[in-house]
Parts: structure tokens; sequence; C-alpha cells
């Protein structure tokens, strides 16, 4: 019930009726207030273990991408979906993947601490209803087990839909990428790394 307060409180805050009456300017923010909040549910979602709860964050369809810190060669093996070479090895998991494997996670540790900062919020520039989110995550637990992103500084990278629903809009992309591994800015993953048009059909 307390994840669903921020959302329950923007939907009475702002009814669904005025929306329409927006400029985009106005729906943008109100669009990136929204994304403010909801990363703080986010990061309460995974301290507190609400593995269901983070479950509907997720479209059906989405694309979880986890970059490892070892130097091996992708060679053939491309990640879904993206432009993006890299020169690491990268584990590719669809929705129920990734859930299945962080309940794991989640059942070996008795406490998980999220340190979220500098985060960026950008606006596709051909599809307005599809936001880029990126930021410094630090991972802190007692056995992260097969999760690579245990204390280890690693930038995450969201892809956010409103295109369908303004007031629970689904995650099509979730990206890890250890620091170490971001020599420059154009070593993140970004929107134009996805086939943005696949989402909005």
């Amino acid at each position: 019930m307390m994840y669903s307060k921020l959302i329950f409180v923007l939907f009475f805050c702002f009814p669904v009726f005025l929306m329409g009456q927006e400029s985009e300017q106005q729906k943008d923010e109100r669009r990136r207030l929204f994304i403010e909040d909801f990363l703080k549910t986010y990061q309460a979602a995974y301290e507190k273990k609400k593995i269901d709860y983070i479950a509907q964050f997720f479209s059906t369809d989405a694309l979880i991408i986890t970059e490892t810190k070892q130097l091996n060669k992708c060679g053939a093996e491309m990640v879904p979906m993206s432009t993006k070479k890299r020169p690491y090895k990268l584990i590719v998991e669809d929705k129920k993947e990734y859930i299945k494997r962080l309940r794991g996670i989640f059942e070996k540790n008795m406490s998980i601490k999220l340190s979220m900062s500098g985060c960026r919020i950008v606006r596709h520039a051909m599809f307005p209803e599809i936001y880029g989110v990126s930021f410094l995550q630090l991972w802190t637990d007692q056995d992260g087990g097969d999760n690579l992103e245990s204390q280890m500084p690693g930038y995450i990278f969201l892809m956010i839909d409103f295109k369908e629903n303004e007031i629970q809009p689904v995650m099509h992309v979730r990206t890890w990428q250890p620091r170490d591994n971001v020599k420059s800015p154009k070593d993140k993953f970004t929107l134009m790394d996805f086939r943005i048009y696949d989402f909005s059909k």
C-alpha cells in the first residue's frame, strides 16, 4: 500500500481530465516530477525486497542487461535491440529471468541498501512519451551471490514509457554497467542505443 502512495497522490493532485489540456512543456514537467518520485519508490521497493511490486515496474517484454567487470569479448553475442558494441561480457535477461534471479538475491540477504546519485532524465526527441533515466548506483548487501551489482558502483539506465498509461508508465529497459567499465560518457547506454519504435507502435 505504501509503495503505491506516490502514484496515488500524483493521480489525485492532477486529475486525468486535466491532462488533455496540458501543453507539451507542462506534460514534460509533470512526467519529470513523476520520474523523480518514481525513483524514490523504486529504491524503497528494492531495499524492502518487494519482488512482486518490482515486477510491476517492467513491461511484459522488458529487456534487462547486466555488464560484467571482466574484459571478455562478446564476439557474435550482441545486445538485443541495441546498436552499442561492448568489449565486455553481457548478461541479457527478459523480465521473467530477471525477476527470478532477483528473488534469489533477496532471499539470500537480510538487508539491502541502495544509494543513488547524479540522476539525469532525458526525453526522446522523436518519441516524446519515452524517457531515459540514468544515475550512479551503489548496492550494498551481505551476500550478493550471483548479483554482479553488489558492492560495486555502477551506472543504471532505465527506459520509461508513458505512451499507454500516464499514471503507471512501464519500464522497457534496465541496464547496469560497472563504473570501472565506463571510461567516457559515450560508453554508457542511452536512449539512442535501442530501437524505440519497437515500443511505440
